[in-house]
């Protein structure tokens, strides 16, 4: 992610990974069951761990979703999450930050959706453009389930 993430973009794909894990789909196994989006659910209506106008990364924070590794490349990775306030997203008018959270929301609330999420990445110099895109569809292609997806824009070099 060039400027923002630095020496660190090899991380990036275990903090991707991270987020991937804790909002994907539940274990199948009796004993495993409670995890994944499930859990996400239940956190969420007991803890509102997502809010309007509460910033994504702060919750990411909470989440632990900067991982434990590597403080430097955690924080760049915060510093990423922050820079998502600043750019526009797929909603006309709404910036990427915003566009997240009330995703979310709307997927975790009791009786909405609650699609297991995957964030990824796509090339912000291309195609999808410098925007935050959240979509529902199938990104896994060998899990044929829909997932709330959460593309992220990405480039060797970002504007600030």
């Amino acid at each position: 992610m060039g400027s923002l993430v630095g020496d660190d973009d090899p991380y990036i794909g275990s903090f991707l990974e991270l987020f991937n894990l804790r909002f994907g789909i539940e274990q199948t196994s009796a004993e495993h069951t409670f995890g994944g989006i499930t859990e996400m659910a239940a956190l969420q209506k007991e803890f509102e761990i997502f809010k309007v106008g509460r910033p994504f990364v702060e919750s990411a924070k909470l989440l632990g979703l900067g991982g434990l590794q590597n403080n430097r490349a955690k924080n760049r990775w915060f510093a990423l999450l922050t820079w998502l306030q600043k750019i526009p997203s797929d909603d006309p008018g709404e910036y990427g930050d915003p566009r997240i959270v009330k995703a979310l929301i709307a997927n975790l609330v009791p009786g909405g959706a609650q699609l297991p999420c995957f964030m990824t990445a796509h090339d912000s110099r291309k195609g999808l453009g410098l925007k935050v895109v959240v979509s529902v569809g199938q990104p896994i292609f060998y899990i044929p389930r829909d997932h709330l997806t959460i593309s992220l824009p990405m480039a060797p070099d970002v504007p600030k």
